[in-house]
């Protein structure tokens, strides 16, 4: 007897979570934005890129005539279908524009428990700076009965600099004496559309070039040069690294580098016209630079 309460009482659990869990699927149609991937995922001002949008249709029912729509910001009241211009303005695309296409989409079915694929090629306006932009989908369709269903959904953009800083100049320095110092010079330039912070220059090469300096932060269009004199005690041929840190507009620690070559050889070897003292105060010296003077 005890064992017949037992197996009853399992069958009425089952029972409860079989409808339970059938009274959790909407009778209707219920399309959400199950997953988007962004394709390239490094996405900078002035680039295109792709959106591949996941929709799947967790309700009970078909959904009929699916319409998305690519906009900036959530609608406060919806618009009727007949005032263009109206709906015009109200979804129109501010820092991203449609390829070849426009912002709306159609889907004439997604069955219930299926999902559809849809994709969005998009270009970034130039004008737009680092940081994440939150674009609205809205998905308006409808069931076999002639039901309207609409909703916005969001997703998230993020935008981050192509090159915040770029290292400028010679990177051969041609033949130099043992022990003679040559002036090297790297120019900082800061080419993004936003301030970088803590910038700081080190060099690493061999015996005493070694030096580490802060410069501080740059505004956009901002450059600095920086010169060290390098000197070296053996022969051969000699690389010197320069590295340059800073923290970006996304609040990232970032670093770049640049290689600078040097042939030692023994003072009666060396060409020394390579090696004179450049004049010029320090903006000549940084055209110089860009131009590999």
């Amino acid at each position: 007897m005890k064992r017949k309460v037992v197996f009853i009482g399992l069958i009425f659990i089952i029972m409860f979570l079989v409808s339970t869990n059938t009274y959790a699927v909407p009778k209707s149609p219920e399309l959400v934005i199950s997953e988007y991937k962004i394709e390239p995922e490094m996405i900078s001002p002035g680039g295109n890129f792709k959106i591949k949008l996941t929709l799947n249709n967790y309700g009970e029912y078909h959904a009929r005539k699916i319409k998305l729509t690519l906009k900036d910001k959530i609608s406060e009241e919806k618009i009727p279908t007949g005032e263009l211009q109206a709906e015009e303005a109200e979804v129109k695309l501010d820092d991203f524009s449609p390829l070849n296409q426009s912002n709306i989409k159609y889907v004439s079915l997604i069955k219930a428990d299926k999902k559809e694929e849809v994709v969005y090629d998009l270009y970034a306006s130039p004008n737009m700076k680092a940081g994440n932009y939150n674009l609205v989908v809205s998905l308006d369709y409808t069931d076999y009965n002639g039901n309207t269903y609409s909703e916005d959904q969001i997703i998230g953009i993020l935008l981050s600099e192509k090159e915040n800083i770029k290292l400028l100049g010679k990177d051969n320095y041609g033949d130099l004496a043992i022990g003679q110092p040559v002036e090297s010079t790297i120019n900082i330039v800061n080419n993004s559309k936003a301030e970088v912070k803590g910038v700081t220059v080190s060099v690493e090469g061999e015996g005493e070039n070694n030096y580490t300096e802060y410069l501080g932060n740059f505004n956009s269009g901002d450059f600095d040069s920086y010169t060290f004199d390098a000197i070296f005690d053996e022969d051969g041929e000699k690389d010197i690294n320069v590295k340059v840190s800073y923290i970006d507009s996304m609040n990232k620690n970032t670093e770049i580098e640049k290689k600078l070559k040097y042939n030692v050889k023994s003072g009666e070897n060396v060409d020394n016209s390579n090696n004179k003292e450049e004049e010029g105060n320090v903006f000549i010296r940084f055209i110089k630079g860009i131009f590999g003077f």
